[in-house]
């Protein structure tokens, strides 16, 4: 608790340090602006008695930034959302939106959509007259401002920040926005949806193939040549994936991006984080996306939440965040998974882009303004930027130790060989860049598939979009402990094997969308990961015996026998050549030197991932399909996030 209180006030120092240094930058040019006259809402202001300082500051501000003066002024840190919203209210002759604003009539989705977008809201008050409400910020503080000049005062509109014009727009639109965001794909493709394109066993189906595959077993049993068939087809399968990720290990990778378009000439980006129970990481969770260098005004960051999360709420309560930051409370409603809320704030999106951050991630500062770069630089179809994702509490232990080699070789050595290759990307559940058109294009997330990321990469392949990687870093938190770090990954092994069995559904279509070699790599990094972590235990184990008994060693009794049983064990040492091949570059890429020695384990780590894919097909089996396992950040007293350029 220590150590995150020092860390928490040693960011908020920075923070504050960071603020100074730029308000007294914004403070020189502000002087030199003290000539021209101040716009109408900040006029407004200076009449109701603000001092003249930051208003001229707020105004040098947006000329730099390219942005509305009152979008800097709200984003500066100088007034709260609610000071400020409340004085220019009473300054130009309009009410505060209140609780009564947030219990008028009820809005569809669709409405909610463009009301968060124009940023206006008309409905009927409790009298029948009309009532506008408007969200503080945009072009509509100065033209409003403008038309209100010496009139009276009027109940016929009312000023909402945008916090509380998220929520408003929330509260009224209630059971449509749960509607929508747990419908998500299905209004565009519900055939590539768990809800709809999942196949549905009943119980004469399920007996059926329990007693075919104990008819197979039974006959491998007395037809030893079927068992040693099958064993061969399985091992070509393995042999494929080994081949295929030795490749990629020598696959190319991401050209360092320097961002260099203006403050002035970057668009708005749209930021979501999803939290539940998510209380122990909201200092440093809101640290890390004040931390961002990227224009505040042009942030539209919106921190989702369910209905009932009082701890989550109270933290934020405790430590709110900057003005213009919004929290919005998703309303009740089905399932309750992240995908669900990432689909409720696309709804409510006004970015030209939009990324994804989880609860204990610290991205890079300047993220943001590098997948900017990127996505200037690529052509309209890249959809999609994933960042590189990395353990910072490899000093937690043995599982964190692998959990950081892990992820160095997927998303330092794996994904950017994908993505040189022009080749779809399953992606990370963090940390990826959208172009808000294409997402919606593709209807979002779908709620109920509890692996939404590497879903998602599919889909956008399917509609023709392309996903690449760039070189900017979001540092994470593994679990610390076996029983959460085995119930995360079996909520990632379920969801590879669902969205294997949703888009499985008509391979010949697939195959057209796709292409004969994105649908191989599709094939080899989705079905056949889920595949590989199934076997793995039983060869595992059967490799083990054979060696502890000496039937490993012994002559074989026929030439095919020999065969079969070099090439199973020559594929297996190519597995886990392959394995450490991989492990190996990520440490050198990404993680200190010291844990290239863990590699020597990678089989009893990868005998856990087996375990957790066998816990995951159980599920599956006994319908708990959407069943989200939910894993506790902010757990790590240990992490040791390196200094960012």
């Amino acid at each position: 608790m220590h150590e995150t209180a020092l860390l928490t006030a040693r960011d908020r120092d920075a923070s504050v340090e960071a603020r100074l240094a730029g308000s007294r930058a914004f403070d020189v040019e502000a002087r030199a602006h003290q000539a021209a006259p101040l716009p109408p809402e900040f006029a407004a202001l200076e009449r109701a008695g603000f001092a003249p300082g930051p208003l001229y500051a707020a105004l040098a501000d947006a000329e730099r930034a390219g942005v509305e003066p009152f979008d800097a002024l709200l984003c500066s840190g100088r007034f709260s959302e609610t000071e400020l919203v409340g004085a220019l209210a009473r300054a130009i002759g309009v009410d505060v939106a209140g609780a009564d604003d947030a219990l008028g009539a009820p809005v569809d989705a669709d409405a909610l959509a463009l009301s968060a977008a124009n940023g206006h809201l008309a409905s009927l008050d409790a009298s029948g007259e009309l009532r506008f409400v408007v969200a503080a910020r945009g072009v509509a503080m100065r033209r409003l401002a403008r038309a209100r000049r010496g009139q009276p005062r009027t109940r016929s509109i009312a000023l909402a920040g945008p916090r509380a014009f998220a929520n408003l727009l929330a509260s009224r639109a209630g059971p449509a926005l749960a509607a929508r965001a747990a419908e998500g794909p299905q209004r565009v493709a519900p055939e590539m949806t768990v809800a709809q394109g999942l196949p549905r066993l009943g119980r004469r189906t399920k007996c059926a193939i329990a007693a075919g595959g104990g008819a197979l077993m039974l006959a491998t049993f007395l037809w030893p040549i079927l068992g040693a068939a099958l064993l061969a087809a399985l091992g070509l399968v393995f042999a494929a994936m080994n081949g295929f990720r030795l490749f990629l290990c020598f696959g190319g990778g991401d050209a360092r991006i320097d961002p260099r378009i203006a403050r002035a000439s970057l668009p708005v980006y749209t930021v979501l984080v999803a939290l539940h129970r998510e209380a122990a990481v909201i200092p440093s969770l809101l640290a890390a996306l004040e931390n961002l260098d990227y224009p505040a005004a042009k942030l539209d960051i919106k921190i989702l939440l369910e209905a009932g999360d009082v701890e989550t709420l109270a933290a934020l309560a405790a430590r709110p965040p900057r003005a213009g930051i919004e929290v919005l409370v998703l309303p009740p409603g089905g399932p309750k998974t992240k995908p669900r809320a990432l689909n409720a704030g696309l709804l409510c999106a006004r970015g030209e882009f939009l990324a994804v951050f989880d609860a204990e991630d610290r991205p890079d500062p300047k993220q943001l303004r590098v997948a900017v770069e990127a996505f200037r630089r690529e052509p309209r179809d890249v959809a999609c930027l994933q960042a590189r994702l990395a353990i910072d509490n490899h000093a937690d232990g043995w599982l964190c130790r692998h959990f950081a080699i892990e992820y160095a070789a997927l998303f330092d050595v794996v994904l950017p060989a994908l993505s040189a290759l022009r080749l779809p990307i399953p992606l990370g559940g963090t940390s990826n860049h959208f172009r808000v058109s294409a997402l919606r294009r593709i209807g979002g997330w779908d709620a109920a598939n509890v692996t939404e990321d590497a879903d998602l990469g599919l889909r956008l392949a399917r509609f023709g979009y392309a996903t690449r990687t760039i070189p900017s870093v979001t540092w994470e938190e593994a679990p610390t402990t076996l029983k959460p770090w085995i119930r995360q990954r079996t909520r990632w092994m379920k969801g590879f094997m669902v969205t294997t069995a949703v888009h499985s559904r008509r391979p010949l279509e697939l195959l057209a969308e796709l292409g004969a070699l994105k649908f191989l790599a599709v094939q080899l990094t989705i079905p056949g990961v889920a595949l590989t972590a199934l076997a793995y235990p039983a060869l595992a184990a059967m490799f083990l015996f054979d060696g502890l008994t000496g039937a490993l060693l012994s002559p074989a009794e026929t030439y095919l026998e020999g065969v079969l049983l070099g090439f199973h064990v020559v594929n297996m040492i190519i597995g886990f050549s392959a394995g450490l091949a991989c492990g190996w570059m990520g440490v050198d890429r990404r993680c200190p030197q010291r844990l290239w020695t863990t590699l020597f384990t990678l089989p009893v780590y990868w005998f856990l991932v087996g375990c957790a894919a066998w816990r995951a097909a159980w599920q599956i089996a006994t319908a708990r399909t959407s069943d989200w396992e939910k894993t506790t950040h902010g757990v790590s007293r240990r992490r040791a996030t390196p200094p960012q350029a």
